[in-house]
């Protein structure tokens, strides 16, 4: 019975040198950053100010705006702070592409085999339609979808298409669809928030519920690894 190799490790871990290493300590700083958001969702549902400085996405968006129907903001405020929140991790993933390449992506993307696929074939067949195609998937990475925002940076990266043009692209698309979502969040203010109420009420258990479930099914793991 021939035995499985084990998969090789990318360069940059095999061999890394300082950028490496400084960018793979802020790769998983940014994922410590995320774990620790997970308990405080509830929280920052009441703290809309701090919920779009520390996410930024388009769910803050509508928070903050239905904060600002009720005079509880100003909408302005919170859309230029969901900026800030959205955009934090853009010119780190962007310098991921630009130093680790394809192999980076290759990684972020191993379970994702059709997205996988997608943006090998688009890396391959480098063209004006492929820059402009990566720029034009930017305002889609922040929409609610199945589209990466940080890969297709790390993508235009990979590209080497300029940091400014990069981050301008990225803080318009931000302005375009969290005002979008904003708007909504201002037009059904009331609504919105006796659902956050509602949420505020409940979320916290289903997430503590959530993280004791990923530690047993991981715990369960390594006991059958270990039993093998």
């Amino acid at each position: 019975m021939t035995e499985q190799k084990e998969p090789e490790l990318p360069g940059f871990l095999a061999h890394p040198d300082r950028t490496d290493k400084i960018l793979f300590t802020a790769l998983i700083l940014m994922g410590i950053w995320s774990l620790a958001l997970i308990p405080l969702r509830a929280w920052l549902l009441s703290h809309p100010l701090i919920y779009t400085l520390a996410v930024g996405g388009y769910t803050s968006a509508v928070v903050s705006g239905a904060n600002a129907s009720v005079g509880n903001g100003i909408w302005w405020v919170y859309l230029l702070c969901s900026v800030i929140g959205a955009v934090k991790f853009m010119p780190i993933y962007w310098a991921m592409g630009r130093k680790w390449g394809m192999e980076f992506i290759d990684m972020s993307l191993q379970y994702m085999p059709r997205a996988h696929r997608f943006f090998q074939r688009a890396v391959r067949n480098e063209s004006p339609k492929m820059y402009a195609g990566t720029l034009a998937f930017i305002p889609l990475g922040y929409l609610p979808g199945p589209v990466p925002n940080t890969v297709v940076n790390a993508v235009a990266g990979l590209l080497k298409i300029r940091f400014p043009v990069m981050l301008a692209v990225n803080i318009v698309s931000i302005l375009a669809v969290n005002g979008l979502f904003m708007w909504l969040g201002f037009t059904y203010g009331e609504q919105v928030l006796e659902v956050v109420e509602v949420i505020n009420r409940y979320l916290l258990w289903i997430t503590l519920g959530l993280v004791a479930l990923m530690v047993f099914r991981a715990w369960r793991q390594n006991q059958k690894k270990a039993g093998a």
